[in-house]
């Protein structure tokens, strides 16, 4: 089987190299390990951090490439590789634009979302997150059920996909024009679900893998799913194919310009966990399964040098559990109930040792050993804002109550006996953080202080949106892990995105994309977007010097 190029893997960095590759004339193949398309792009937010995008420029944003270039080499330090980031800032807006005229991709300005590091020059506080367009699934027709599903625990409650520009009228429910916008959302997932099986309009990271699924079969890429890459092929030097199981039989594919790593990094691998992450025997990951490093490993079975100096292996995130009767494990990345007021953090001594809104939380678990810690919060708060996998307005409550994901105590004193904290370590924490609240300052560790904490706090909570009292019980509380929303440590790669080897040097026929490669970053984000912006511009780059030869 010959083929000019050859991609491994399904989310953004590989769909969009094979995108591009085949949109140059090439004939592309795209191998998916799992059983459907969308990778880890498809379970994400699916916002692309891409300073200076057209969307940006047409909004009238008041920014520069140079001056977020600058921002982000400063958050990364000594440790960037400068040529890589250079690139990536060059090539985003290219990429974007291309995208939209030569493909289904299209992105629009998201709501202000604030640089992660708001005290480094040059962090904007808007104008640099894009976020994909919604899509109809119905338009990939017979092809919608090789999509990924999105996973009901993120942002799918009962499987109807709500969206970031949603947000807005949920805050304002039951005003009329929130209700009415909801109650459309509603309906047509219903009829969907009863038609279709699922709902079809898709948002979010699971927007951005259907468009950029459709976009690959309109552009001619082969896509096979089931098709795991068992090795690279080589000869004189030369990455010239794979061995992969195609219709369940191990089968060489030949690609006569190049091969690309692409497989969504080692998350689900306990071998590679062991070797690059704080408490892997109690680290969750929110991504599929199937991530268990195959591209890393074929990398580097021919050489290929891994990064080995990031400041850390992870995109951190804070991560609960449910195991359903049926043994599925729901798991739910808090990134939203802990910003809330109301909501702490305690560690078995009951006391609070973080920012609960802090994008670096996760880190504080590990430099304090406080894993796992709990969260907590009063009855009247998780009715509100809902916790964890508890919606808003208490849906699920008792079935979460049953399963032991939620625990709960009529005072301070009972809850902390039920989770194993502290009671009067516990009862000290609440009456700091109540007397703290009637100023709306805390004193202990500034949840609140910063305009990227108050972006997911509530707007209508004065004067902190996201600082308030524990107030009177019944109280509940979930227990947390450490978890990640991808890895980042991977093959290393120049800023033409092929994979260099232990001497530094390209490995001929070889290229790496989005979690396979070390992260641009070299583990530390700048921002929201900066795993799936980078995989989808290595990918744009893998995919254009593989057409360009």
């Amino acid at each position: 089987m010959n083929y000019d190029v050859i991609v491994m893997g399904s989310g953004a960095a590989g769909l969009t190299a094979a995108v591009t590759a085949a949109k140059s004339g090439l004939k592309v193949v795209l191998l998916e390990k799992a059983g459907h398309f969308g990778g880890t792009t498809a379970i994400s937010g699916g916002g692309v951090w891409i300073p200076g995008s057209p969307q940006a420029i047409a909004a009238g944003i008041d920014d520069s490439v140079e001056k977020a270039r600058d921002y982000a080499l400063a958050v990364v330090g000594n440790r960037a590789e400068r040529e890589i980031i250079e690139a990536y800032m060059a090539v985003g807006p290219e990429m974007v634009a291309w995208l939209g005229a030569n493909t289904s991709v299209h992105f629009l300005l998201s709501p202000p979302s604030s640089d992660w590091y708001p005290e480094v020059p040059g962090s904007a506080h808007e104008g640099r997150l894009l976020a994909p367009a919604e899509f109809d699934g119905k338009t990939l027709g017979a092809d919608f059920s090789r999509l990924s599903k999105p996973r009901e625990e993120f942002n799918a409650p009962g499987g109807m996909m709500i969206d970031l520009f949603d947000l807005p009228y949920i805050a304002r429910l039951p005003a009329p024009g929130a209700l009415w916008h909801m109650a459309k959302i509603a309906v047509r997932f219903a009829l969907d679900k009863r038609k279709l099986g699922r709902g079809s309009r898709l948002t979010m990271g699971t927007a951005l893998a259907g468009r950029l699924f459709k976009s690959a079969i309109d552009a001619g890429v082969e896509l096979r799913e089931n098709a795991p890459v068992e090795r690279l092929l080589v000869e004189d030097g030369k990455v010239v194919g794979v061995r992969a199981t195609i219709d369940g039989k191990s089968t060489d594919l030949k690609a006569a310009r190049g091969v690309v790593l692409a497989s969504g990094g080692f998350s689900a691998s306990a071998e590679l966990r062991k070797a690059f992450i704080p408490y892997p025997d109690q680290h969750i990951s929110i991504l599929p399964y199937t991530n268990t490093g195959d591209g890393i490993a074929a990398g580097q079975a021919v050489g290929a040098a891994m990064g080995a100096d990031n400041h850390v292996n992870a995109v951190w995130a804070v991560v609960s559990t449910n195991t359903l009767a049926n043994g599925y494990v729901e798991r739910y990345a808090h990134l939203i109930d802990m910003s809330k007021p109301g909501c702490i953090a305690v560690n078995n001594q009951g006391a609070r040792f973080a920012n609960e809104a802090s994008q670096h939380f996760v880190s504080a678990m590990h430099a304090t050993g406080t894993v796992p810690a709990h969260i907590i919060a009063s009855a009247k708060n998780v009715k509100k804002y809902g916790m964890g996998l508890v919606l808003p307005g208490g849906g699920r409550l008792k079935e979460l109550l049953a399963s032991g994901y939620l625990k709960s105590g009529k005072t301070l004193e009972e809850l902390a006996a039920r989770i194993g904290v502290n009671a009067a370590g516990l009862v000290a924490t609440a009456a700091r953080v109540n007397a703290d609240a009637a100023t709306g300052k805390d004193t202990a560790f500034g949840k609140g202080d910063t305009l990227i904490d108050q972006e997911i706090g509530d707007p209508g909570h004065a004067p902190n949106p996201c600082f308030g009292p524990l107030g009177d019980g019944p109280y509940y509380a979930i227990q947390i892990f450490p978890g990640d929303g991808s890895t980042t440590v991977g093959v290393k790669i120049d800023a033409k995105c092929r994979v260099r080897g232990e001497d530094g040097q390209p490995i001929p026929g070889l290229w790496a994309a989005g979690l396979d490669a070390n992260s641009i970053w070299q583990g530390k984000s700048p921002a929201h977007g900066c795993n799936v912006g980078p995989a989808m511009v290595t990918g744009y780059i893998a995919g254009k010097a593989i057409a360009s030869l």
